[in-house]
């Protein structure tokens, strides 16, 4: 069997190309680019970053099963620095470098990890941002709670603040939940993080109370915080309903506190609340168009 050089498989993956929309075309080019060494891959790799999007994830394919089979950390490291390395050349290659660091992200040494996540923590643009995120919530080694903590404080994007709940002490979380219930717009965020800390103020319940009421009702409810019949029909008439109201966590919250005469006294008053969710929803509908028609 005669070796062949890396001009010729490529040829031959070339040549794939032309059937690649049918299912035999693509076995043919997968099965092509197994044959490649992975030095072989990782110039190949480089080639054909721009080409169709098959041929790219085939070649992705490929680098993930080499990262599984382990022993060749040096060639996807070098990848890395490579791909790194290439000036920006518009909008469609920086999305296929990133796609490719990511999927070789968890097989490559500390350093090169490294250099990685300092890249998307540089491009200061959303997505390379939740790139840097995904990537250092499941890198033990590299994972900064604060540097998490700092681009929720920067972008108030939801995913930040989740990494910082799931991985930081309890302490430093009961330290932030005051900022973190003034600013955030989800209630499950500071459910969360409420729940993690090992005690929370008087006032933070409070607060938890005026903005989120819902949440509140949730976490008495996880938390064995006593709630009063009136507070807890009160919480139902401030929410709404349908699918991204709160009305039905404030009920179920009700349910698991065991209050069967507040959800009787919800029986009583069906038709009654959800007409006053009706007129809530289109109260707000009109708040979004008139607002819509100012800009």
């Amino acid at each position: 069997m005669h070796r062949k050089t890396l001009g010729q498989k490529l040829g031959r993956i070339e040549a794939c190309l032309m059937h690649i929309r049918d299912d035999f075309g693509r076995n043919l080019l997968h099965a092509y680019v197994a044959c490649l060494s992975p030095a072989e891959l990782r110039n190949a790799t480089l080639h054909y970053l721009e080409a169709d999007q098959v041929l790219i994830r085939a070649l992705r394919t490929r680098l993930v099963r080499v990262g599984n089979d382990g022993g060749n950390s040096n060639e996807l490291d070098q990848l890395s620095a490579d791909l790194i390395a290439l000036p920006a050349k518009g909008r469609r290659l920086d999305p296929r470098t990133d796609s490719v660091l990511s999927a070789i992200y968890p097989f490559l040494s500390v350093e090169a990890r490294k250099a990685i996540l300092e890249r998307w923590l540089d491009r200061g643009n959303k997505a390379a941002a939740a790139r840097w995120l995904k990537a250092m919530a499941n890198d033990a080694l590299l994972l900064d709670v604060e540097l998490a903590w700092g681009e929720w404080q920067s972008s108030r994007d939801p995913l930040p603040a989740k990494i910082f709940i799931q991985h930081a002490a309890g302490a430093r979380i009961a330290e932030a939940l005051p900022e973190l219930i003034n600013h955030a717009a989800e209630g499950w965020l500071v459910s969360k993080a409420a729940l993690k800390t090992p005690t929370i103020s008087e006032e933070c319940w409070h607060s938890i109370r005026g903005k989120f009421p819902a949440t509140y009702a949730y976490l008495c409810a996880k938390l064995n915080r006593s709630l009063a019949e009136a507070e807890a029909l009160a919480i139902v008439e401030e929410t709404t309903g349908g699918p991204f109201g709160d009305r039905g966590l404030a009920i179920w919250s009700i349910g698991q506190m065991k209050m069967i005469e507040v959800l009787d006294q919800l029986s009583a008053r069906y038709d009654e609340l959800l007409k006053q969710e009706m007129e809530m929803f289109l109260h707000g509908r009109a708040l979004l168009h008139s607002a819509s028609d100012r800009d």
